[in-house]
């Protein structure tokens, strides 16, 4: 089949299998005693991992993760740089959504304040970059909370529509794009006193979802509200 046509059947194909995010979700509460006793908790920036055809496809090596490789790829600052600013707010997403669902179900514990979590982590010297290498312990003294909740997401985003296809076809680097987008997303809180897990909640986005941090923050919250251990049943 001439390379025209087997695009244009790729970019059909594409479209015809294009629809909404599904999603798959799931939460376990692993401490309920421990998550009874909590009356404060803080909700911490997320650690944001991106991988994104078209930063492959048009500078290779964008994915490179050594100190040697940072230093001398501008872009990967510039990605480094975006995935903090996506951790900030998807800790400013989540911490808002949960605040209007409290407004109409009541939570048994209160959530600290974002602006003043990341001014009391800058007081004690723990950066976005330090805070995975912190104790529990370190962030109980710094923050003043009975627990911390963490999040973790990584975003697979590919280029829009049949365009990624196209780059596929007409590329010859290897990546596939034929994969589906992909937000994955684990959230995991952890007593201060103990430094122990005590509820995790691992959250699937596949198909077309929005890498927006508002409407992660939303998804997130809508799939877990049942679940979630500090809403009153």
């Amino acid at each position: 089949m001439p390379t025209f046509f087997l695009l244009v059947s790729l970019l059909m194909a594409g479209a015809m299998s294009a629809g909404c995010a599904r999603r798959t979700f799931e939460g376990q509460a692993l401490a309920p005693a421990a998550l009874a006793a909590h009356r404060t908790v803080a909700i911490l920036p997320f650690a944001v991992e991106l991988e994104r055809l078209r930063d492959v496809v048009a500078h290779p090596g964008a994915w490179a993760d050594t100190a040697a490789q940072l230093a001398a790829n501008p872009l990967q600052q510039a990605l480094s740089a975006e995935r903090r600013q996506l951790g900030y707010q998807l800790q400013a997403a989540l911490q808002a959504e949960l605040m209007h669902q409290q407004a109409g179900r009541p939570a048994t514990s209160a959530f600290q304040n974002p602006a003043e979590t990341n001014q009391r982590l800058a007081r004690a010297g723990i950066t976005y970059e330090n805070l995975p290498t912190r104790s529990m312990a370190e962030l109980r003294t710094a923050l003043g909370v009975d627990a911390v909740l963490t999040g973790q997401t990584y975003m697979r985003q590919l280029l829009p529509g049949g365009v990624s296809i196209a780059v596929f076809v007409l590329s010859n680097n290897g990546a596939n794009p034929m994969t589906d987008n992909t937000v994955r997303t684990g959230l995991n809180i952890y007593d201060t006193q103990s430094g122990q897990l005590v509820w995790r909640f691992d959250h699937e986005l596949r198909g077309k979802p929005s890498t927006s941090p508002v409407a992660l923050a939303k998804a997130l919250v809508r799939d877990m509200q049942d679940g979630f251990p500090y809403f009153k049943k």
